[in-house]
């Protein structure tokens, strides 16, 4: 399945759906050939869509991130912009030291 490499999960993406603007999105794990998984910020459903309806994020946000007037679509712009991507979380974890050196550096910037 060549065009499933182009994608791994975690990646942002828009992702296309029949009767749908391109929408903002997540590649989840558990791709099968021919389908990519997705989950769609906004309105928190998953699909699964061929390659050929899924995009990169980056490259693609002024195109198809804005002029969409359906309910969900702002809230999943907010929320692919916002939330932290899994290398962030991964980091987080690894890092038993990171809450309290959050911590600290918030109380010196505030």
């Amino acid at each position: 399945c060549p065009h499933l490499d182009q994608f791994k999960a975690g990646d942002l993406v828009f992702a296309k759906m029949k009767g749908f603007p391109h929408w903002p999105a997540r590649v989840s794990s558990g791709a099968k050939c021919k389908r990519i998984p997705v989950f769609f910020f906004g309105t928190h459903q998953i699909g699964s869509l061929p390659p050929e309806n899924v995009v990169p994020y980056i490259g693609n946000k002024m195109k198809y991130g804005s002029g969409v007037r359906i309910k969900g679509f702002a809230e999943g712009m907010w929320e692919i912009q916002n939330t932290p991507g899994p290398a962030f979380v991964q980091f987080v974890y690894s890092c038993p030291d990171f809450f309290r050196v959050f911590l600290m550096l918030k109380l010196t910037i505030y």
